[in-house]
């Protein structure tokens, strides 16, 4: 039974069929709807036609039952994703961070089994995902909404098992309850992006915003990390070098409203790019990723990549 705010997956192929487990407790659901794994998909760049097929694809919902993360919650997802498995991980909408309410700590807290050493004034979120060889990792949430006062630490670890290993991963927020007048008026947001392989650091990328510093974003109202490594994203990760190349003049490019930057990655046999994005609406910028991972649809499949099109 997993302690409160604690959820797992497993994922797994026997006998060539994909088993999965899930557990989770409140405040954290998870839910799993079946993807169904496409037939082989032609590869166009092969002039024999020879016939790529998808990874057997697995489908995995966070959900919170408060609506988001309440101050103070300690939400921790770990997961296995075995050899030959492509586990999708989304949310449905944007993860909401309510705001701060001193001396107020969720009651669950008190449960005796949460040892979590952690300052139950802020709120936090940690994913810890093992990818075996031959798997791909998809952790693509919707964005991070941090409510006016809101102290977020999010910490999203990847550990590769080798080169054949594959991850993509997005770590991504909005400037706030844009509606309601709410501009980059959160007190805190805490976010570290890790993967390794066999316990050695690939990427390690850590943003920090906090009152006081946010008025420098005034011109924007969605910001986006997307990292993209190994050999199923291959692909992707080659648009984006070749885009690159052609448009090599200056670091930032800017076409659509949206401003982004590619950096290669290149680390123990594991190679793809790091890629920061900035606009002016979350609109443009969930267009503007779901168009340049459209590629991703040729390896999980029709079925688990809609999913992921039609998620928000």
């Amino acid at each position: 039974m997993p302690a409160p705010g604690e959820g797992t997956i497993d994922c797994k192929l026997i006998a060539g069929r994909l088993y999965q487990t899930i557990s989770s407790a409140y405040p954290l659901k998870i839910i799993s709807p079946k993807a169904v794994a496409n037939s082989p998909i032609p590869n166009d760049s092969d002039d024999s036609q020879q016939r790529q097929k998808p990874l057997e694809p697995a489908v995995g919902y966070i959900l919170s039952y408060g609506g988001g993360i309440v101050h103070g919650d300690q939400i921790n997802v770990r997961a296995q994703v075995g050899s030959g498995c492509a586990l999708i991980l989304l949310t449905q909408g944007s993860t909401k961070v309510y705001r701060h309410r001193a001396n107020r700590p969720p009651s669950y807290l008190n449960n005796p089994t949460n040892d979590a050493k952690l300052d139950i004034e802020q709120s936090y979120q940690t994913v810890d995902i093992s990818v075996g060889p031959n798997g791909l990792l998809c952790l693509l949430p919707d964005p991070v909404t941090c409510f006016k006062d809101a102290l977020y630490n999010q910490r999203q670890i990847v550990r590769l098992a080798d080169a054949s290993s594959s991850v993509v991963l997005l770590d991504w927020m909005t400037s706030g309850r844009m509606s309601r007048g709410e501009r980059w008026e959160f007190a805190k947001y805490f976010s570290v992006n890790v993967v390794e392989l066999g316990g050695r650091v690939i990427v390690r990328d850590a943003l920090i915003l906090e009152k006081g510093g946010l008025v420098r974003l005034r011109d924007v109202d969605a910001f986006a990390f997307l990292l993209v490594l190994g050999p199923a994203g291959k692909e992707v990760a080659g648009e984006f070098l070749k885009e690159q190349r052609e448009m090599r003049i200056r670091a930032f490019r800017k076409r659509e409203n949206i401003v982004w930057s590619v950096s290669e990655v290149d680390e123990f046999g594991v190679a793809g790019v790091a890629v920061r994005v900035a606009g002016p609406t979350t609109e443009d910028v969930r267009e503007w990723i779901k168009c340049r991972l459209a590629l991703l649809q040729n390896v999980v499949g029709d079925s688990a990549w809609s999913m992921y099109f039609h998620s928000s």
